[in-house]
């Protein structure tokens, strides 16, 4: 009966405590042994922790996690470990992160009030010899000599970097676990609310760095370069390096591309402790930042001559006689092994060895990738001169997307992981296309919409997270991530229950509207942040500055028209909502008309009221994109204003827009048509190609800050290629038809495959399409993989719209105008 009124499944140290100043957390050790006279065929459990775990059995690592949950949803791992197991002793090991709960530290990662270890057995009849649930039986021990360092100067959201000093080795106290206990009646329960992952688990890879730089060492290059990048090419090398008693060292690593990475640097335990080892990660070389980290002044990423700055992972090794016993690593008793516990992010290393009073021999150092198993379904190849320029935009973008794909979307991967709704809207668009995987997307949809705050109105800008923040333009690109997702895969009964929440934020918006002016007006609010784009005339706060003096921004009333058309067609299709859809446009009607009538000086969108403005200053090309796409302007007036504004912003003293608004650029150029998206099409990829040119191997975050190399909002090119170019986009929700509007005249020759979800099949299409000597251009389209024949609306230059009942091998030939 006391297991049913009261959940033990959870156990904690005893003792912890979390009064430590000096620290972000603090990791915590479990240890289990089990004695089996037979192999067990199966032997599932259930697993989580607050915040991180990795479970250990017999000293290989069987499963880290949990994926990033909150207060609404904590996640937990579901495994089974007899693959691991074997007949005699059998040790299992956690080792658990627990990130203090009463901190600003460590944004990234949400924790509830207390740690804990949870662990059940899948099977409630598990003979007593295999069970290894949570209980007093475990024995728990806290690591004093690791902090999760705070005065990281590069660091304000993570807090992962360890400072680890085992000299003065202090052996570990051990002693029993404690269970702790929630009431689980009554309504109440653990204050964890379980549920299981909705992602598949991190896929690993091997690999090793690609080059050494600015070596300085006693140890010759050769042997550094043999060791650490040609592990096996030249074997006349010795595979261990013998560092003197007192000697230094210093090199640059370099990966074949910016990463995100798992590290394990080995060392024979020496005679004597004391020996110091330094990892600075950096994304790129560069001259002194200009403000850490958020203002950084960098050229070519790969100029050596240049400093490097990042991040650090200082660690003091111990002495031989040091043997913690914690069944992590198969060599523990002869090797002092270095491995950071959270994956860390680089394109460059900075190692430095500083060896102490005895010889330090080093094993060598082994890297694994780790990112979201994302299965890159989608393929481009453009013949031609073009060849290179759009292998270089597809395979950037694409590692881009996959560096900020974790256990969560994140803005980026180097120093926030942080899951942002604008950030995320574009990721998971981008996901669509080249995989057709849409699980990501999901948990970011729910995890979010478990942000809102009703006192507010609004969803939180980022979740999870630790601190709470609000933007209540992120708000609006949530509802926009709902209507990709109905439109992509038509998930009714997923959808469904997210409609009040976004009826909800759209009343936010209207309730803020001045009957004077029909307009919302952006009030000074406490803990709301306005933010509009990281423009370098908007800096410090990314809001426009006739925004800030008058409470009117033209942006904002754009964004909520366009997105009370989206969610319009959300609730009419979703739903079957007319009148509220109904609603939602005439609201967004009465603000399109308000924005041309108070916002627009007969040239240009003004950032806010017309009468409020300097025309000088006050103008952007953002609201010049954003009347195109609330629909405020259209026809040959919106081809004409963007032309205007996007070709000759420098002469016309518009604010430009940032890279996290391109997505949004070439929607409004899409939607304009007469050609104005094919005219600016190649040279709109010039900043990117840019990027190739000075040596990045993902996009930056912006063009001003260069804080980031890797954000995934300027991957573009996945949505541009495969939407546009290709033109292959749902004619109906869920793909139920398609509709092909190839842009054959950017390319001569092309071969793509698009890849799609129809019915819960996964299907691909085919695209092809050369041109001849003549001009005349030969396209072909077949569709494989899908139940029913799908509809095709096929609309090519110069011809009628054609309805294709079939998607099976078909083929056109056209001429160019």
């Amino acid at each position: 009966m006391a297991a049913e009124r009261f959940d033990t499944s959870w156990m904690w140290h005893p003792s912890f405590s979390e009064e430590c100043t000096d620290t972000a957390g603090l990791f915590v050790h479990f240890r289990r042994t089990l004695n089996l006279d037979s192999v067990p065929l199966s032997c599932k459990i259930r697993i989580s922790a607050d915040t991180r775990y990795k479970l250990y059995v017999n000293k290989k690592l069987a499963s880290f996690g949990p994926v990033k949950g909150d207060q609404s949803l904590w996640f937990y791992d579901e495994l089974d470990i007899a693959p691991y197991l074997g007949l005699g002793e059998n040790e299992i090991s956690i080792r658990v992160l627990r990130f203090f709960y009463a901190t600003q530290f460590a944004t990234s990662f949400p924790r509830l009030p207390s740690g804990g270890v949870y662990i059940v057995h899948v099977d409630s009849t598990v003979p007593e010899e295999l069970n290894i649930k949570s209980s007093t039986l475990w024995e728990t021990a806290i690591d004093h000599s690791t902090k999760l360092r705070i005065n990281e100067v590069e660091d304000d959201f993570l807090h992962i970097y360890e400072q680890t000093d085992r000299a003065p080795a202090v052996p570990l106290e051990w002693i029993p676990a404690a269970l702790l206990s929630f009431p689980n009646l009554t309504g109440l329960s653990a204050p964890w609310k379980l549920s299981p992952r909705l992602i598949p688990y991190m896929e690993q890879r091997r690999s090793q760095f690609s080059a050494i730089h600015n070596l300085r060492s006693c140890v010759p290059h050769d042997v550094w370069h043999a060791t650490l990048v040609q592990k096996s090419d030249r074997p006349n090398v010795p595979s261990e390096l013998h560092l003197p008693p007192g000697s230094k060292h210093q090199l640059d690593l370099e990966a074949s591309c910016h990463m995100t990475a798992f590290l394990q640097l080995r060392f024979l335990r020496p005679g004597m402790g004391g020996s110091r080892v330094t990892l600075t990660y950096a994304e790129s070389y560069e001259d002194t930042p200009i403000f850490i980290p958020y203002l950084r002044s960098k050229g070519h990423r790969c100029d050596t001559s240049k400093p490097l700055f990042g991040p650090q992972d200082r660690y003091t090794l111990g002495p031989a006689n040091h043997l913690p016993g914690l069944g992590y690593d198969n060599q523990e008793d002869e090797d002092e092994v270095i491995a950071p516990f959270h994956f860390r992010t680089f394109r460059f290393i900075r190692l430095t060895i500083e060896v102490g009073s005895s010889e330090l021999l080093w094993k060598g150092i082994d890297l694994e990738t780790v990112n979201y198993p994302l299965n890159i379904v989608a393929s481009l190849r453009v013949d031609g001169k073009e060849s290179a320029t759009v292998k270089g935009l597809w395979e950037t973008s694409v590692r881009t997307l996959k560096n900020c794909m974790h256990d969560c979307y994140e803005d980026c991967p180097f120093y926030e992981q942080l899951q942002y709704a604008m950030d995320t809207r574009s990721s998971a668009l981008f996901t669509y296309y080249v995989s057709g995987d849409d699980r990501l997307a999901r948990q970011a949809i729910i995890q979010l919409h478990n942000s809102f705050q009703p006192h507010i109105g609004l969803t939180a800008s980022r979740a999870p997270s630790h601190q709470l923040q609000i933007i209540p333009h992120f708000s609006l690109y949530w509802i926009c991530m709902l209507v990709d997702h109905w439109t992509f895969f038509a998930d009714r009964a997923f959808l469904r229950p997210f409609l009040p929440v976004v009826d909800a934020i759209l009343a936010y918006f209207d309730g803020r509207i001045d009957p004077s002016t029909g307009l919302v007006v952006l009030a000074e609010e406490t803990a709301v942040w306005n933010f509009h784009d990281w423009a370098d005339d908007w800096r410090p706060y990314g809001i426009p500055p006739a925004v800030v003096q008058t409470g009117v921004s033209s942006y904002s009333n754009n964004v909520y028209a366009y997105t009370l058309k989206k969610a319009a067609t959300l609730q009419l299709g979703c739903a079957g909502r007319a009148s509220i859809s109904d609603e939602y446009l005439a609201r967004a009607d009465r603000i399109v008309d308000a924005i041309r009538s108070l916002c627009f000086d007969g040239e240009f969108f003004t950032d806010t009221l017309v009468a409020s403005c300097d025309k000088v200053h006050h103008l952007s090309q953002h609201n010049q994109v954003w009347a195109v796409l609330s629909g405020a302007i259209n026809g040959q007036a919106a081809q004409t204003l963007l032309l205007r504004a996007l070709s000759s912003a420098e002469n016309r003293s518009l604010t430009p827009t940032s890279i996290s608004m391109s997505f949004y650029t070439l929607r409004a150029l899409s939607a304009v048509g007469g050609g104005v998206y094919d005219e600016l099409f190649h040279q709109f990829w010039k900043p990117w190609n840019a990027q190739i040119a000075l040596g990045l191997t993902t996009w930056e975050e912006d063009s001003v800050s260069q804080r980031s190399d890797c954000h995934a909002w300027g991957s573009a090119p996945i949505y541009e290629f495969m939407a546009e170019v290709i033109g292959l986009r749902p004619g109906e929700p869920g793909w139920a038809s398609l509709i092909f509007e190839p842009k054959l005249g950017l390319y001569r020759e092309i071969k793509a495959t698009v890849p799609f979800r129809n019915e819960g099949h996964e299907a691909l299409a085919s695209v092809t399409w050369i041109t001849n000597a003549s001009g005349e251009i030969t396209i072909s389209l077949n569709v494989s993989n899908v139940s029913l024949q799908i509809p095709v609306h096929v609309r090519l230059p110069s011809q009628a719209e054609m309805l294709m009942n079939t998607a099976d091998d078909l083929t056109w030939t056209v001429k160019m105008a």
